[in-house]
C-alpha cells in the first residue's frame, strides 16, 4: 500500500509492501482503483497531461470493476458551475462534483481502512487482533479545510512516505501519524495534493466508537476479502 496504480506512470518505489492471498488481493482492486482515480481528480484549471491520461485510463478499469461509481461520479445532477480560484489566484468558471453516492463511500472507506491495516503493520509491527477495527474517513481536494488539516496535523507529528535511495514518493504519496507502538495508530495521507484520508486502526475499537459514532466508517479486521464487500451493492438471488 499505496498501489502501483497511485503512482504516475506506474514508477512505484519500493516499500510498505506486505504479504497478501490472492483471494484479498484481486478483491480490493476496485477500492484501489478508485483511489488513484479521485487522486488525479484536481482543482487545477490546466491538470498535468499525463495525470489526465492516467484517469481516463483509470476510467476504464473502473467501468469493469465498478461501473456503478462512474455513474454516481457523472451523474450531471451531482454537477455545479461555480467560480473558483482552484490552487491559484485568479478566479475562473470550474465544475464541482458532490461525491457523495453510496459506492464512492463504500470504495474509498475500503482503501482507507486497507492503509490504516498496512500502516498498523508497519509501524506497530504486527498485524491487527481479530476484533481490532479501523475509523475511517476521506475527503477529496475542495472537502478539506486548512483549519482541519493544521488541526490534523498538530497531533501526528511523525512523517512517512516511500524511500529509495535518494528518491522520495513526495507529494503523490506522504503521510503524517502518531501510535504509541503497541495497539494504536493515527494517520493522516496525502495523495498528489487531491485526496486525503485520514484513519485510526486499533486493536481494541469499543473505547473510540463515541469519538467516531458514524457505524459506516468503522471497518472490523476479518481479511481483505471481506473488507472489499463492503462496497458491493446488495443483489438479489
Amino acid at each position: 500500500m499505496p498501489p502501483v496504480a497511485m503512482f504516475r506512470a506506474r514508477h512505484r518505489l519500493s516499500g510498505l509492501e506486505f504479504a497478501s492471498c490472492e483471494k484479498c488481493n484481486h478483491a480490493t482492486r476496485a477500492a484501489d482503483a478508485a483511489a488513484s482515480f479521485f487522486a488525479r481528480i484536481s482543482p487545477e484549471h490546466s491538470p498535468p497531461t499525463l495525470e489526465l491520461e492516467e484517469a481516463r485510463k483509470l476510467q476504464g478499469t473502473l467501468l469493469q470493476l465498478a461501473p456503478d461509481l462512474m455513474h454516481e461520479v457523472f451523474n450531471a445532477e451531482k454537477v455545479a458551475p461555480i467560480w473558483a480560484k482552484g490552487r491559484g489566484s485568479i478566479y475562473t468558471e470550474m465544475r464541482r462534483l458532490t461525491l457523495d453516492g453510496p459506492v464512492t463511500h463504500a470504495l474509498m472507506t475500503a482503501f482507507t481502512s486497507k492503509l490504516g491495516m498496512a500502516l498498523f503493520r508497519e509501524h506497530i509491527g504486527r498485524a491487527m487482533r481479530l476484533g481490532g477495527a479501523v475509523f475511517a474517513q476521506h475527503y477529496f481536494n475542495a472537502g478539506l479545510q486548512r483549519e482541519e488539516a493544521k488541526r490534523i496535523r498538530n497531533i501526528m507529528p511523525l512523517v512517512g512516505e516511500l524511500r529509495q535511495g535518494r528518491h522520495g514518493s513526495g507529494r503523490q504519496f506522504n503521510y503524517r501519524y502518531n501510535c504509541d507502538d503497541k495497539s494504536i495508530i493515527a494517520l493522516f495521507a496525502a495523495f498528489h495534493d487531491n485526496l486525503f484520508v485520514r484513519a485510526v486502526a486499533v486493536d481494541d475499537p469499543d473505547p473510540y466508537r463515541s469519538i467516531f459514532p458514524d457505524a459506516d466508517n468503522c471497518v472490523s479486521f476479518g481479511g481483505l476479502s471481506d473488507l472489499a464487500r463492503t462496497w458491493e451493492p446488495e443483489r438479489n438471488d
